[in-house]
């Protein structure tokens, strides 16, 4: 009798979306109930895999239906037929009715990703939560974590323990030759808000206060003093005693063991304990060379056990003392968790949010343990049969979030649960991923239901060619029994070996390169990739099927600029890129200029980005015409060339119809639409839907994510694509290239382990977050395990890393690595090069003298696939609102009672009639002059003067509206480094400056750093500062004055 709970160890390419259409077509295929599809929940991970499974079974069940059914030849339709026992007649009759049903219900088509459906349940409890039930899901939680620690930096000199505890801490920094900048380090502590894997440690902290941890720092410091006077001490006496014993430092083998102790005596206490002398000093074994009297032989071997003894007692001193740096130097940044904490909660509830990396503790602690039936009730179905794909990557939390549901279903007569994942592609660690769950549920431990789980395997490779699978097969089979520390692991891979579907073909090359210097390693490896692409289209591939996978950004860029100089096609996530596109760029630059008119830089940069998106041949001319111009004369001006815009319209329009005025007006899409342009137009909408829509916050926004904004992957495109091993997981590629295969798999970037502590001698904390290095080993009991267990992961994650690269490939696989070997002819074990090195030193392969190794035919066999539909360009449609018919009193939008309407519109209107007062007595005629210019209307002009009156008219303000003082109002300063700034108004006597600034809407830290920077420039150019004024000019004039 087959089990209603099955777990599936899928290989790469072994028909894993294959398996999971196929149970999912016989539950519904078998079912009474024609509607049973609303009682099974399918979960992956990724919003393209949801397709992919979606897509398949529709698919097939099309295919099923069709009327010329009894020729199907589909394998699957034979194998539903056969298993379920039925006839192709049946099979094609539910098949019509079933995708009919599915097709007019679409939305109980329950195929979700985990947080899709984790979204769903908290949405449905939110009262009971207590949280909005219009609540939004942030998924940009770096910029929420970023203005939280802005927001909590900003509190400094209002919180008397929190500012002692930030300059502490920059002091600290600056003492240790480090950057004074404290949000570094916060922005980093902060992420462990967002990680599911520190959060129970976070908690542990939340009762403790900014005292507790300036008592445990304090304790610290002590701790740290005396060890450090213990060990010069007893190295001190140590070397006493050698000296007291007529010994020279020469009588020692290479002067180490005396050395050892002075250098501890200098407070060197960085100190290696990996040397030949150690072990002889333990083992009691020669310590002197062989030229020694037998007077000096006899001396040290008299004094040996006093030295050995003082040798341990040091080195475990050497290690507490480590041990309690280590404690320290993470204090500061998590005594402020909490603070950070608070901040982000405040931000969340003020902007109506909760975190995507939030859903599963909610579950876990507010909803887990309520009643099945309950849950169910709540959520409005049932779900009977549950199918959990990419389990490998599932998070502990994840899984105990499932566990209640799953087990309801198998407790039932007809409920079922289907597991499916490979623990050799688990490479999300760091995003909460446990491969060692999945392994010990594949191996019978720590099933959390009654039903026994039926372990299948999926060991036939369907989409590699024969040498492909062959070299993978007999590679990672050395690696399993040569690499790993974990007999788990160890096991995991010598089960890897996969039947060969392609019983011909494919080709694998491992290329070895030699090189000196770092610049001269990525010369080599893109100029090999580039030579690999190019016999790759002799033989016969196109563009896109070449796929070439790296490890790191950098590498994919270095490849992606040289391929482009070789004007070879490619298409990676740098070139999809928003910012890498020109008339992106020029979009940025229109905006900026709105807001900043007289700015010339901005005005050039414009020019040029023109110059070169219209072709204009003469550039020296069509910049020195245009530059002397202002902005509203230089969009003017560029009708010339075909551009329409008009300065004074785009002012006052909100940000999204300015862009698309701009888009417009600089003909970007007139003859086809652009991807760039048209994500772009997503990305403003999208900011202004979500935050204060006004043009700098925007720009600031753009410029803060400019790294990840990018255009969607197109189809059908032919060019090489470039791609990090992480996103290439789940796809194919006829020829997969590997270069800068050299990777350290040992090698992490700033890795922090939780270790426990006693209480009773840390000042009542339980734990503490430590910077993780080799160290830890010798950290007592506790800290080996955690050691231990850290490597072994290490070496997982890494192996797993190369098993997912080196399985992407169809037909030919090129690997180029390094010949990572020291001049003393030692093989460098911690890299991908030495693995593959000691891989061919084991098959009897490795030539000292030879570079290249191939396996296979490199003839290309696979036949091309039928060219698919090509890609369609869409016209771009838009149109200004005055042809919808559609009337809106736009310039008296800039007096609308609203905080937004005036923060955006009316904020511009009064920089701009503030621009022209330098005296009190210009009022009069700068509010006729936007008039007159068609800013405002008639009607607005009361209201206008009435706030231009408060502020000059102002008791703090006045006197820098007399003729007392020179005014500079608008004007551009050109610092050192080359960037222009523009204060609002600078009141001048002598050389003392007054500087002003006009704001509309809420109070910003941002507001007080611009002008910082104002009075930064102007102490160089040495002015004196005599005040520093923020005039907010909402509803009431508020000034504030910055210190």
């Amino acid at each position: 009798m087959n089990s209603t709970f099955e777990i599936y160890s899928a290989s790469a390419g072994s028909g894993k979306t294959y398996t999971l259409a196929k149970s999912y077509i016989k539950l519904l295929i078998s079912s009474k109930n024609n509607e049973h599809f609303k009682s099974i929940l399918a979960i992956t991970f990724t919003n393209k895999a949801v397709g992919e499974m979606k897509t398949r079974i529709i698919e097939m069940l099309k295919a099923f239906s069709a009327h010329d059914y009894s020729n199907n030849t589909n394998s699957m339709f034979q194998d539903i037929c056969n298993e379920l026992s039925i006839s192709k007649e049946e099979l094609h009759s539910k098949s019509k009715i079933v995708l009919h049903k599915i097709i007019h219900n679409y939305g109980a088509f329950d195929i979700s990703t985990i947080d899709g459906f984790t979204h769903r349940v908290i949405r449905t409890f939110a009262f009971d939560l207590k949280l909005p039930v219009n609540f939004e899901v942030e998924l940009d939680q770096d910029y929420l974590l970023t203005k939280a620690v802005d927001g909590l930096i900003s509190k400094a000199g209002t919180d008397k323990n929190l500012t002692k505890t930030l300059i502490d801490f920059a002091l600290e920094k600056a003492d240790d030759d480090k950057s004074w900048d404290i949000s570094y380090d916060f922005k980093k502590i902060s992420k462990l808000l967002l990680s599911e894997n520190d959060i129970p440690y976070i908690n542990q902290l939340k009762e403790k206060t900014l005292g507790d941890f300036r008592v445990l720092k304090t304790q610290l410091i002590k701790t740290i003093t005396e060890l450090e006077s213990q060990i010069v001490e007893k190295a001190k006496t140590t070397l006493d005693l050698i000296y007291e014993a007529g010994l020279e430092f020469d009588d020692f083998n290479r002067k180490s063991l005396p050395n050892h102790f002075l250098s501890l005596t200098q407070e060197k206490f960085n100190l290696k304990f990996d040397s030949a002398w150690q072990i002889a000093l333990l083992e009691g074994s020669t310590l002197y060379p062989k030229r020694v009297s037998d007077n000096v032989v006899e001396i040290i071997t008299n004094i040996q056990p006093t030295l050995a003894e003082a040798f341990t007692k040091t080195k475990e001193w050497l290690f507490e003392l480590k041990f309690n740096k280590a404690v320290y130097k993470n204090i500061t940044p998590l005594s402020v968790i909490n603070a950070l904490q608070k901040e982000l909660k405040t931000l969340k509830e003020e902007e109506n949010k909760i975190l995507i990396s939030e859903f599963n503790s909610l579950i876990s602690n507010e909803i887990k343990n309520q009643p099945t039936p309950f849950i169910y009730e709540r959520l409005g179905e049932k779900f009977r049969h549950y199918f959990v794909d990419e389990f490998q990557d599932t998070s502990i939390m994840q899984w105990e979030n499932l566990v209640p549901l799953m087990d309801n279903a198998l407790s039932s007569n007809d409920g079922s649960a289907m597991l499916v994942g490979d623990a050799k592609q688990s490479i999300y660690r760091w995003r909460g991923g446990d491969a060692e769950q999945f392994i010990n549920l594949y191996k019978g431990i720590g099933n959390p239901f009654q039903t026994v789980a039926q372990v299948k395997s999926l060991d036939t490779n369907f989409r590699s060619y024969k040498a492909v699978v062959d070299f993978n097969n007999s590679f990672f089979g050395f690696v399993s029994d040569t690499f790993f520390s974990d007999d788990d692991f160890k096991e995991l891979y010598k089960d890897a070996k996969q039947n060969i579907s392609i019983e011909n073909g494919g080709f694998v090359n491992l290329l070895f390169l030699e090189f000196d210097n770092p610049e001269e390693r990525s010369e080599q490896y893109v100029e090999k990739t580039y030579e690999i692409i190019k016999s790759s289209l002799e033989k016969g591939y196109k563009l896109k099927d070449i796929c070439v996978l790296v490890r790191k950004k950098k590498e994919g860029v270095a490849i992606s600029n040289y391929l482009t100089s070789q004007k070879i096609d490619i298409v990676s996530s740098e070139t999809l890129l928003l910012q890498n596109s020109p008339k992106v760029r020029l979009l940025n630059l229109m905006l900026a200029l709105l807001i900043n008119p007289e700015d010339k830089k901005l005005k050039l940069d414009a020019l040029i980005s023109i110059s070169d998106i219209f072709h204009i041949e003469n550039k020296h001319s069509f910049f020195s015409t245009h530059i002397q111009y202002s902005a509203a004369e230089l969009l003017d001006r560029l009708k010339e060339i075909g551009i329409h815009l008009n300065f004074k319209e785009l002012i006052q329009m909100p940000i999204y119809e300015a862009a698309e005025s701009l888009v417009r007006g600089l003909k970007l899409c007139e003859t086809t639409s652009d991807a760039y342009v048209q994500f772009y137009l997503d990305t403003v909408l999208d900011y202004s839907n979500k935050q204060t829509p006004d043009i700098m916050g925007f720009l600031e926004y753009f410029d803060s994510k400019k790294e990840t904004l990018s255009i969607a992957m197109p189809n059908n495109l032919d060019a090489v694509s470039i791609m990090t091993i992480h996103k290439s997981k789940g796809l194919e590629f006829p020829v997969v290239i590997f270069p800068f295969a050299d990777l350290d798999i040992y090698k992490e970037f700033e890795p922090k382990e939780w270790f426990p502590l006693d209480e009773n001698s840390y000042s009542g904390f339980n734990h503490a977050l430590i910077n993780y290095s080799k160290d830890f080993e010798n950290y007592g009991d506790i800290g080996e395990v955690i050691y231990n267990k850290h490597q072994s992961q290490i070496e997982l994650d890494g192996i797993n890393l190369l098993y997912v690269n080196l399985t992407r490939a169809i037909e030919q696989l090129y690997i180029v690595s390094k010949k990572d070997i020291s001049s003393k002819g030692v093989i460098n074990e911690k890299t991908y090069a030495g693995l593959f090195i000691n891989y061919l030193i084991q098959q009897n392969l490795w030539t000292e003298n030879q570079l290249s190794y191939a396996f296979g035919e490199p003839k290309k066999q696979i036949e091309d696939t039928p060219t698919e539909n090509p890609l369609v360009d869409y016209q771009f449609i838009s149109t200004n609102k005055e042809s919808h018919n559609l009337r809106v009193i736009t310039n008296a939008g800039v007096l609308w009672e609203t905080e937004q309407e005036k923060a955006i519109n009316y904020g511009n209107i009064i920089h701009l009639v503030m621009s022209k007062i330098k005296t009190k007595h210009d009022a009069e005629f700068a509010i006729k002059s936007v008039l007159s210019d068609g800013y405002i209307q008639q009607s607005d002009t009361k209201q206008l003067k009435n706030i231009v009156t408060q502020i000059i008219e102002h008791k703090e303000l006045e006197q820098y509206f007399s003729e007392d003082y020179d005014i500079l109002n608008e004007k551009d300063i050109i610092t050192k480094e080359g960037s222009f700034l523009r204060p609002d108004r600078l009141a001048i006597k002598d050389k003392n400056v007054v500087i002003i600034d006009y704001k509309t809407g809420g109070e910003d830290k941002k507001h007080k750093a611009q002008l910082e920077s104002y009075a930064n420039v102007l102490r160089e150019m040495n002015y004196n500062i005599e005040k520093k004024m923020i005039v907010y000019t909402n509803d009431d004039i508020k000034i504030i004055e910055v210190k």
